[in-house]
Parts: C-alpha cells; structure tokens; sequence
C-alpha cells in the first residue's frame, strides 16, 4: 500500500505500507521511499519511524496510520455497514484495523495522509460526496437512528457513510458536512442517554477557550429540531489544502488504555516541535484552561499537532466539554494530578516544565479567570435552561477558587518543582523519591 502525504496541496509519495493479519490482530511494515528521503521538505511522519531507509516495524498501526483511522463513531458505522452487508455469512468476515483505515473517506480522512494500491491511479475510496449545511436535520435523524442501535438503520449508515462521516473519531454522533463557505466542518450531535445539552457546554467551552486567547477552530451552535447540533470548521483543512496532522498520542508513542501525563508532550515536543517555548506556554494555557472548566476527557487523541512549514505546532482546541461530576478523574494527569482537590497543584509544577517562571504562569491563569468569569452568560446567551447552570455552577466554581489562589502562593519556574501547595504544605512532585527535600 502507497502512503502519500499532501504537501504544497499536491500528493507527494512518502513510502510503502504492508499489513500483516494474524489471530485477530493487526502489525504494519512501512518503509520509506528514497525520493522522500532525498527531498528537502521531508519529515518524520511518526516518531517511532525515523528517517532512514529500510524496513521498520510495529504490533498494530503506526501513531500516524490510526490518526487517519476512524475512532469509535467511525468504526461502529464502517462495522454495521459490514455486517449488514454479509447478512448471509455465517460469521461475517472479522475487519482488521486496516481495513477500518483503508475504508474511511480519501475526502475528509484527517490530515494530509493518503492511500493508494500499487498500479492504482485512484486514492483508495475516493469517491464520496459531503453534504451541505442545510441537510443537517437529516443527518442529525440519522445519526439518532445509528446511535439507537435500530435493528432498521442501514439506510442511515449507509448515507453517513457516503458523506464521508466514518473518518470522524469520538463516541458521540457526528456527520462530515460543507459549511456556507464550502469548507469541510463536523456536525456534533445529541445522544439520546445525554442528561444535558452536551453540544450547547462544548460550545460554551469554546467561546471562553477563544476569550482565553486559547486557538479555536470556527464554530456555531445550531437549533436543529428541539436540540442543538454544534458545527465545527475543520483544522487540517486551508481550503482544499491538506494540513498534516500527528494527535499527541502518537507524539508520545501512546496506545489507547494506558495512563498518561501531560509531562509526556513536553518531553517529546521539545525534541520534535517547533517555536518550542511559546508552544509549551500555550500548551500550559490550555491545560489551565482544562482545569478550569473542569474537563475531564482530556486524552491524548484530544490534542493535536499540525505540521508548518518549520516543524509541529499545536493545533487549534477541540473536543473541550466540561463535567458537571466535580469529582471526576481527568484521562491525562497534570504532574501527577488527576483530581480537582490536587490539580492547580500539579498546574504549579507543570509550569514549570512548561518553563515558565512565576509571573508569566500567573499571568496566564489570571488571563484564563478573567475568560471563565463570565461562564454564566455565556452558556446563558447560548440557551442553558437555570437547572444546568445550576448543575454546572460547582465544577466552574470549585477550579475557579483554586485556580485563584495559585496567584498567590509559588509556582514551579524555570523546571524546578514547586514545594509550596495551595494549602500552604508542601508537596513532593511526581517522580521524586520519597524523603529527602519533598518529604
């Protein structure tokens, strides 16, 4: 299989993929082509594959193939089309995790990684097209009917799947759609267990991100039937250019499952990113700006990096949606925190891995308050009936007054760990050996 990357908004070939499928499982050899490794704009692809000739192997995908992949929304309509349509198979034929990659749409697959056969002119599943903004009450019926797990919903997979929708990763239903501009966008949409307008919070979240001066993608909240659908402009896209894109679980070597810090971006984006410490004092916003709406579905598919001419670079925020269980445990720890009672203490030490020094760290949680502070109106201006807010007033509150009080006490500067917590005792960061300084 050819892998390509679009560069310059032209198909340029990057190497040669084989898969390997044995008892259920999926493993990968890639290879280089020599005319990548020869031109001047290559790079690394993924982490774990350097830039050197030869045969280089992985149990499973690359970082790089599954973050053009589908996730589980993607995969559950690529599983149900496969099983509807080997209906008179007794069983029907186990896809691989190539399978599911190769299946997704050449159209809206993430980043600028494409796939071809050898002796093929054509990208594999090339042919799809996306609809328009004005077809999001239809689609948003569909995705209803998938998400309901009907026994009937084979019509409604099949045309999510024609417009493009199984390249879209996360749980919640979702659809590929063309915005007023012609630009690619992504349609979030309610779930039928949802308690709360999730759509509505995740676009709350965004706004006070942007006000942060955190990058955010275009968005709208749109009234679709009795709900919201929220539509989101897609990031790897400048028009019909192709924007190369690596989540940062493939920047870490990740695999979904394992536990994982957000020390982890820092030490591996220092050796691979670009305009390293202005994007490590952006990584560290974002982080406060998690902490303070108190999202807690922060794993590392949910922060990602887009390639520019002169390295990674963080790319814009998405999928932020606050939880209203103030004692929920986020995915990825910060310094070892993972909790509300101990996290602007871990925000301490992070800083300073971030490097940052007391003053700029300061300065960025006082700037993502002063965003937060208004969360009311705006989760009001979007439509947040009084019972929401109110359920929602603790897991703002609480980061909030925690948050507050690290504008007073020390925070970590410069890489070395912070000593003092926001109780005034002092804690010994993750990592360090017990006794000594910090016991």
């Amino acid at each position: 299989m050819q892998v390509h990357v679009d560069l310059d908004g032209a198909p340029v070939l990057v190497g040669t993929a084989h898969f390997h499928h044995r008892g259920g499982t999926t493993s990968t050899n890639f290879e280089y082509a020599s005319t990548w490794l020869g031109d001047d704009r290559s790079f690394a692809i993924d982490p774990e594959l350097g830039l050197y000739s030869g045969s280089q192997y992985s149990e499973g995908l690359f970082g790089a193939l599954a973050d053009c992949a589908p996730d589980r929304w993607g995969r559950n309509l690529i599983s149900r089309r496969h099983r509807a349509e080997h209906s008179g198979a007794s069983p029907a034929p186990t896809l691989s995790d190539a399978d599911y990659l190769l299946d997704v749409s050449d159209l809206t697959r993430q980043g600028a990684l494409r796939f071809r056969y050898d002796g093929d002119s054509e990208f594999v599943a090339a042919d799809h097209e996306v609809p328009k903004l004005v077809e999001l009450p239809k689609l948003m019926s569909f995705a209803a009917e998938v998400a309901k797990d009907d026994d009937d919903s084979y019509k409604a997979v099949k045309a999510l799947l024609d417009a493009g929708t199984g390249s879209l990763g996360g749980a919640r239903p979702k659809a590929t759609v063309r915005g007023d501009d012609d630009e690619l966008s992504i349609a979030k949409f309610p779930h039928h267990s949802d308690d709360w307008n999730v759509c509505l919070w995740e676009k709350t979240a965004l706004d006070i991100a942007a006000e942060a001066s955190v990058p955010t993608p275009a968005t709208q909240l749109v009234n679709v039937g009795p709900g919201h659908a929220l539509v989101l402009a897609r990031f790897d896209r400048h028009g019909t250019t192709r924007v190369p894109y690596m989540s940062a679980m493939t920047l870490v070597s990740g695999r979904d499952g394992d536990d994982h810090d957000y020390e982890a971006i820092v030490d591996q984006f220092e050796e691979s990113g670009t305009d390293v410490a202005s994007q490590l004092e952006d990584l560290f916003r974002r982080v406060t700006l998690s902490v303070a709406v108190h999202n807690t579905d922060d794993h590392l598919r949910n922060t990602g990096f887009l390639r520019a001419a002169d390295g990674w670079r963080l790319s814009p925020v998405f999928d932020v949606n606050p939880n209203p269980d103030v004692g929920g445990a986020r995915q990825t720890t910060i310094s070892g925190a993972e909790r509300l009672d101990d996290e602007a203490d871990g925000l301490m030490v992070f800083a300073g891995r971030c490097r940052l020094k007391t003053d700029g760290a300061r300065r960025v949680i006082g700037e993502v308050l002063d965003a937060t502070a208004r969360w009311r109106d705006v989760a009001a201006g979007h439509g947040a009936p009084q019972p929401e807010l109110n359920r929602f007033a603790e897991s703002f509150e609480a980061p909030r007054k925690r948050l507050s009080a690290l504008l007073t006490v020390p925070i970590a500067a410069g890489g070395e760990p912070a000593v003092t917590s926001t109780d005034g005792r002092r804690r010994r960061p993750p990592g360090s050996p017990e006794g000594g300084q910090f016991a």
